[in-house]
C-alpha cells in the first residue's frame, strides 16, 4: 500500500490531483469556501459529488459559504448534507485519495497546520469510496437552488438584524 504523509502544501496536492484529470471528483468537507472550491472546478470535472454539512450558523458566521454551494450547483454538482460531519476526504476518480484534516477553505489548503495522507493505492481508494457512498446514502436528497435561496434569505435577515457574522 502506497501512502504519502503530508503536513503542508495541500493546495499543491489538490492542484496535482485535479490536473491529473480524474474525471469524477467526490469531496467531503464540513466547511466549504468559494476560493478553495475554484481549485476543483477548473478544468470542469466530468462529475462532482459533494458532502458537507448544512448548518445555517456556519453560513452566518462565515466559516462556510452559501455562495460556494451555489457555485457547486451552477457547475452541475450534486450536493448533500450530513449532520455532525467532521471528516475531510477528497477522491479523484480511482486515481487518488486525499484524507486530511483540511477543510475546503483557502486557510486550510494554504496556511493552516493540517495533516493527512495522499494515496494512489487502488484498494485504499476503493475503501474511501465505500465510506463516501455510505455517507452519501445517509445525506438524503440533493440540495436544490430553491432551498439554497431560502437559506440565503434567512442568513441575510440574521446578519441584517445584528446577528453575528
Amino acid at each position: 500500500m502506497t501512502i504519502r504523509l503530508v503536513d503542508k502544501g495541500w493546495a499543491r496536492e489538490v492542484a496535482e490531483a485535479v490536473a491529473e484529470g480524474a474525471g469524477a471528483i467526490r469531496l467531503i468537507s464540513p466547511f466549504i469556501k468559494t476560493g478553495a472550491l475554484r481549485r476543483f472546478l477548473y478544468p470542469k470535472p466530468k462529475s462532482l459529488q459533494v458532502i458537507t454539512r448544512f448548518n445555517l450558523r456556519d453560513f452566518a458566521e462565515g466559516v462556510s459559504d452559501i455562495a460556494a454551494l451555489r457555485m457547486l450547483l451552477d457547475a452541475g454538482a450534486s450536493v448533500r448534507g450530513v449532520k455532525n460531519l467532521h471528516s475531510k476526504l477528497y477522491l479523484f476518480g480511482s486515481k487518488r485519495a486525499i484524507v486530511t484534516s483540511a477543510n475546503l477553505t483557502e486557510a486550510a489548503l494554504s496556511r493552516n497546520q493540517e495533516f493527512g495522507f495522499v494515496s494512489q493505492d487502488v484498494e485504499l481508494i476503493a475503501t474511501c469510496g465505500r465510506y463516501f457512498d455510505d455517507l452519501w446514502s445517509r445525506g438524503g436528497v440533493d440540495l436544490t437552488l430553491e432551498l439554497l435561496d431560502r437559506w440565503d434569505q434567512v442568513v441575510t435577515r440574521h446578519r441584517a438584524s445584528g446577528g453575528r457574522h
